[in-house]
C-alpha cells in the first residue's frame, strides 16, 4: 500500500510503498477514503515526539470502509462505512471508569503511538470504529474525529456553554471554526477573534455574531463594549500564548471561564491577581470522548453542523498540504483523498 511516512524528524513526508497491515483478533482493516491533515501531524514530523520509532505513519482523522475484520469482531463487517475514534483506551483505569476516557492511563493514539491513516489501509480495534451514515461524504467525515469532536468536548463538557452566554472563540482555524458553530448551536453569542480577515469572514458565515481582529490594540475595549460592559462568560482559546491569555482574562466577566484547547507557547505566566479577583475558572480541554464523536456525527447527519474541509489533496501532494498548513493559509481542514 502507499503511505506517507515520517522517516526523519524535520524532513518532508515520504510517500512510499509499504506492507499492508493485517487485522488481528478484535481488529478491523479499514480502507481509508479520506484523512485530514492536522497541525499535530506537523508537530510530530518536527520532532515533538522524539522517542517515536521511525519510520512512522501519522494521521488521526480518518474515514473509510471496513475491508475485512479479524476474529471476534461482532458489530462491523466488510463494506461498512466508518470513522475512526483516534483513542484506544483500556476501559479499566480510574479515568476510564469515571467516564473520562480521553485521560486514560494506558492511552494509545492512532497516528501517534501506533500507525495512522495517511495511508491506503489502517488497522484499528473494533472499539475504535463508529458507523458513518451514507449522507455524510468521506471528505467531511474525516474532520469529525478531531476537529469537530475536540471542539464539542471543549464547548460542552469543559466550557459548559449555556443559552445567551457570550462566548469568545480565540483562534479561527480547523478547530476554531467548529467551536464557533458548536457554541452558537448551544445558544451562545459568539465573538470570533483571529488575525486573518478571510478566517473571520468564514467564522461570520458559520455562526459568529461578531468577528474581531486579534491584532487590534483595542480588542478588549471592543469586547467589553459588545457585551455591554459585563465581559464574556466563556473564552475558548485555540491559540494559548501569553497575549491570548492576558486578553482572555481581561475580556472575561467575574466568575467567567477560560478553556485552553491549544498551546503555541511552551511556558506562560499567569496574572494571578486578575485570576483571583475575578474568581476565574481556568481549565484545559484534551481531545474528546467517544460520545463526543458519536454526537458530532449525529449533529452532522441532522444538518446542525457542517465539517469545514476547505482544501483537498492526493496522498502524493501531502507535502503541499503541509506547507500551506504550516503557513497558516488553510481556512478549515485539509483532506487527503484516496
Amino acid at each position: 500500500m502507499k503511505a506517507a511516512l515520517i522517516k526523519e524528524f524535520g524532513a518532508d513526508f515520504c510517500v512510499e510503498e509499504v506492507d499492508s497491515p493485517q487485522a488481528g483478533p478484535g481488529q478491523a482493516l479499514v480502507r481509508v477514503q479520506a484523512s485530514c491533515l492536522c497541525p499535530g501531524d506537523l508537530k510530530i514530523r518536527a520532532g515533538r515526539m522524539p522517542h517515536l520509532p521511525l519510520p512512522h505513519i501519522p494521521g488521526h482523522e480518518v474515514a473509510g470502509i471496513v475491508e475485512e475484520t479479524g476474529p471476534g469482531v461482532e458489530n462491523f463487517k466488510s463494506g461498512d462505512r466508518v470513522v475512526v475514534y483516534m483513542y484506544q483506551v483500556c476501559g479499566r483505569c480510574p479515568a476510564c471508569r469515571s467516564g473520562r476516557e480521553n485521560m486514560c492511563a494506558n492511552l494509545i493514539r492512532t497516528g501517534m503511538e501506533k500507525p495512522g491513516g495517511h495511508a491506503e489501509f489502517l488497522v484499528v480495534e473494533e472499539d475504535q470504529l463508529v458507523g458513518l451514515p451514507e449522507s455524510i461524504p468521506f471528505k467531511e467525515a474525516a474532520a469529525i474525529p478531531d476537529a469537530v469532536a475536540t471542539s464539542l468536548h471543549a464547548v460542552r463538557e469543559m466550557g459548559q456553554t449555556r443559552l445567551n452566554d457570550y462566548v469568545l472563540v480565540y483562534g479561527i482555524g480547523g478547530l476554531g471554526l467548529h467551536g464557533v458553530q458548536l457554541a452558537r448551536l448551544a445558544g451562545g453569542r459568539v465573538i470570533a477573534v483571529s488575525r486573518s480577515r478571510s478566517k473571520l469572514d468564514l467564522a461570520a458565515q458559520n455562526g459568529a455574531e461578531w468577528a474581531l481582529n486579534g491584532d487590534d490594540p483595542d480588542l478588549v475595549k471592543q469586547v467589553m463594549s459588545l457585551t455591554k460592559g459585563r465581559g464574556v462568560d466563556l473564552v475558548i482559546d485555540y491559540v494559548v500564548n501569553q497575549a491570548t491569555l492576558n486578553n482572555s482574562l481581561a475580556c472575561l466577566k467575574k466568575g467567567g471561564r477560560v478553556v485552553n484547547v491549544g498551546s503555541s507557547a511552551a511556558e506562560i505566566s499567569l496574572p494571578v491577581g486578575m485570576a483571583m479577583f475575578k474568581e476565574v475558572d481556568l481549565t484545559g480541554s484534551l481531545g474528546m470522548d467517544k460520545k463526543c464523536l458519536s454526537d458530532a456525527i449525529e449533529l452532522t447527519e441532522a444538518g446542525y453542523l457542517s465539517p469545514l474541509v476547505t482544501e483537498t489533496y492526493s496522498l502524493e501532494d501531502i507535502n503541499k498540504a503541509a506547507e500551506r498548513l504550516a503557513a497558516g493559509a488553510v481556512l478549515g481542514r485539509s483532506a487527503i483523498l484516496f
